[in-house]
């Protein structure tokens, strides 16, 4: 059995369409289960008998922790505690998501696993706070750090820039910020063969969709694909613009490209090109 930890968030959701469809048992929880509560998640846990336990629960409003800083830490370090705590208690192996923001964007290259952490933002720390909690107590776990997360379902880039492109005549987008998408179906399809193949190659790896892009090259993408399917039906002009011309309360990494030579090892992963998962996206644009 399959604890789905967070599974109304955009990747659980993501994660509960995928096990339905593949007909795997799974419990999943929301808010009901608050992970910040040890009691509350030790009690839950208590008697059953999972053998995975996935954690989609996150604090993910990167500017807002600027401000909310503590909640964030609660959420994403002390709630990530108690599930390793949990974990350890049923003998689950926890598969937990942390982000490129570990990561302070000053590389002239892509990210190893073993590169130095330096969060520039209060988001980025309360996730690699996360981190650190969960390898202290856990034997056995997976950490996937990913990055420019987007899926069917819930907020995202591409379905922001979907609706503006539709709204506005003109849109600039940073290009001064590189880095790689993360397709939430790919990344679900991806942890179930790791699921069904057993591996114990534990550790933090690397994932997220192949190929290097700018934001804007991204949203380039997004413009291209949409007019072709008929959903972005207006003609709007995109323009290059620079991170200091679009500033935002948090900092945001420069360069947060990941080298995924580790994870291309892994049982089950098979990662595809940016443009085929986005391209993917739109085949199956509204199905929910």
């Amino acid at each position: 059995m399959i604890w789905l930890v967070g599974c109304r968030g955009m990747l659980g959701k993501e994660f509960a369409a995928a096990f339905d469809k593949a007909g795997i048992a799974y419990t999943g929880t929301g808010s009901e289960t608050d992970v910040t509560d040890k009691k509350a998640v030790i009690s839950f846990v208590s008697g059953k008998n999972f053998t995975y336990i996935i954690n989609c629960s996150a604090y993910t409003a990167v500017d807002k922790a600027e401000s909310e800083e503590n909640r964030a830490m609660l959420i994403n370090c002390d709630g990530v505690f108690n599930l390793a705590m949990a974990a350890k208690q049923t003998d689950a192996v926890l598969i937990h998501f942390s982000t490129d923001y570990v990561f302070d964007g000053e590389a002239s290259e892509p990210y190893k696993e073993t590169d130095a952490t330096n969060p520039v933002s209060a988001y980025g720390r309360t996730k690699l706070a996360g981190e650190k909690a969960l390898i202290d107590i856990a034997d056995r776990y997976f950490i996937f750090r990913i990055s420019w997360l987007y899926g069917r379902f819930g907020g995202n880039f591409v379905s922001t820039m979907i609706r503006l492109m539709n709204e506005r005549d003109s849109l600039g987008v940073v290009d001064d910020q590189k880095g790689s998408p993360t397709y939430t179906k790919c990344l679900a399809e991806n942890i179930i063969r790791l699921m069904n193949s057993g591996s114990n190659k534990y550790g933090i790896y690397h994932c997220s969709d192949e190929g290097v892009i700018s934001w804007y090259d991204f949203a380039a993408a997004i413009y291209r694909m949409g007019k072709e399917k008929g959903i972005i039906r207006k003609n709007v002009e995109l323009r290059r613009i620079t991170t200091d011309q679009y500033p935002t309360p948090a900092k945001r990494p420069a360069m947060s490209a990941f080298n995924k030579d580790k994870i291309k090892g892994l049982d089950g992963f098979k990662l595809n090109r940016w443009e085929d998962n986005l391209s993917d996206y739109f085949e199956n644009y509204g199905e929910k």
